[in-house]
């Protein structure tokens, strides 16, 4: 099993970051978008500023919502 980490970017006006029900909804789409894809969040949904390249316009942030999950391996061997 290896854990990766997977994360989505949310462009918001900056009062919408401090905003609980926004923040919950944001951490239940990921984890929602994450289980439909058939992975296990095995880490906790985490929210921060990303501070990218460009910086977002005036009035605005970029969250970044980030976690991780378990995927499974799978060698495949050569048949001689």
């Amino acid at each position: 099993m290896t854990r990766t980490g997977y994360y989505l970017n949310s462009l918001v006006p900056s009062w919408l970051q401090h905003d609980g029900g926004y923040r919950a909804a944001l951490t239940q789409h990921l984890r929602d978008r994450l289980t439909a894809q058939g992975y296990t969040v095995v880490a906790p949904v985490r929210i921060r500023h990303d501070d990218g390249d460009v910086p977002p316009p005036v009035g605005m942030v970029m969250l970044r919502v980030e976690t991780e999950v378990e995927e499974f391996d799978i060698e495949v061997g050569e048949d001689d």
